[in-house]
């Protein structure tokens, strides 16, 4: 899967951009804030209709200019397993987002997904391991959502559910339906729990043969990566039924509480190195290592299912890392399509170095 060409307007700092791009290492060159970041967001846009930054969408509009009515654009040319496509997104003054691919319109997000599969790093990134369980489910769903449409509903119609369980816990603490509104919705919530679980279970298995052999790489030889996927202690052969025993046995806890303290919005992954539980106590060192072999091996498993290597995006991801690694990490992201962004960089082979001025892209 490569990007041939990106046309953006009214988007962040772009008012009016258009350039084409190789396939294979695209470099950004260019000093901090003249847009290299707003490139790489308009990409990650344009394939989970979102910015990597959290900026809202109404946002992401460029107003510098003039006060009338704007809409923000982006426009990729894409080619898949040999085949063209063309994805439109457009924002209005509102906030409002319309998607088209190869001009036909899509209403919901899921059918967006895929179109376009990235894989995406930063040093925001680092939250994979250094912060909280979130950071590493969004890590998991975000891989799966654009490999499985199923994956992504279910986790859409999950999260719907578990807000509505939460507010029945709030504003019913005190009525005699709260326990029978609770297991209507639990009864649910299980149901949509069992694809989603065994999803992330054989992500998590099949992602860390791969990641622990590119830490290996990383690491010269010295540190060995190991990943579990933790969650709640049932059988896993038994889901749904487990799940709704566990949301029995937790109502009277959550009705004190006034919010669920079962499901998948409370797993996590387990990260070690050498034994030791880095999201704790590993050094920055260690904690960087391990977010580039999960980012590599989300890379391959992404070929594997689907039979095409993602986009990478590489945000200021150079100046974080030893001459080594830095070594290693192009080595590993040869045969994809990379977009990597970094104030300086040394010509090298098979590179495609761009300089990035306010606003405007030109080859080197």
């Amino acid at each position: 899967m490569i990007i041939e060409s990106i046309t953006l307007e009214n988007f962040l700092t772009y008012k009016k951009f258009n350039s084409t791009f190789e396939n294979g290492i695209n470099v950004l060159v260019g000093e901090n804030a003249v847009g290299k970041t707003n490139l790489l967001d308009s990409i990650y846009f344009a394939a989970l209709c979102r910015s990597s930054r959290g900026i809202k969408d109404k946002e992401l509009i460029n107003w510098e200019t003039d006060k009338e009515l704007k809409y923000a654009r982006i426009r990729l040319k894409t080619k898949s397993k040999g085949i063209s496509h063309t994805i439109d997104l457009s924002i209005d003054p509102y906030g409002k987002k319309r998607v088209l691919i190869d001009s036909n319109s899509i209403t919901r997000i899921a059918d967006l997904l895929g179109a376009i599969g990235i894989v995406f790093f930063s040093p925001t990134e680092m939250r994979l391991v250094k912060e909280s369980p979130v950071d590493r489910r969004r890590f998991m769903d975000i891989a799966l959502s654009q490999q499985d449409r199923k994956y992504y509903r279910d986790l859409v119609d999950y999260n719907k559910l578990l807000a509505q369980r939460n507010k029945v816990l709030k504003d019913y603490s005190a009525s005699s339906e709260i326990d029978s509104l609770s297991e209507m919705i639990t009864d649910q919530m299980s149901e949509k729990q069992e694809y989603i679980l065994k999803k992330r279970y054989e992500f998590i298995s099949k992602i860390e043969p791969i990641a622990k052999e590119k830490h290996l790489y990383l690491t010269s030889g010295k540190e060995v990566l190991g990943l579990k996927y933790e969650t709640e202690d049932i059988d896993m052969q038994n889901i749904v039924a487990e799940l709704k025993k566990k949301y029995k046995e937790s109502l009277q806890k959550d009705k004190k509480l006034q919010y669920t303290t079962v499901g998948i919005h409370r797993d996590d992954i387990l990260i070690r190195v050498n034994d030791i539980d880095i999201r704790k106590f590993g050094s920055q060192g260690q904690q960087r290592s391990a977010v580039l072999s999960l980012k590599i091996a989300e890379i391959e498993r992404y070929k594997n299912v689907l039979g095409e290597t993602p986009v990478v995006l590489l945000d200021d991801v150079l100046s974080e890392l030893d001459e080594t690694r830095r070594e290693a990490l192009i080595k590993l992201v040869e045969g994809c399509q990379t977009f990597l962004t970094c104030t300086d960089f040394e010509k090298k082979d098979n590179v495609n170095i761009y300089r990035v001025t306010k606003g405007e892209i030109k080859r080197v």
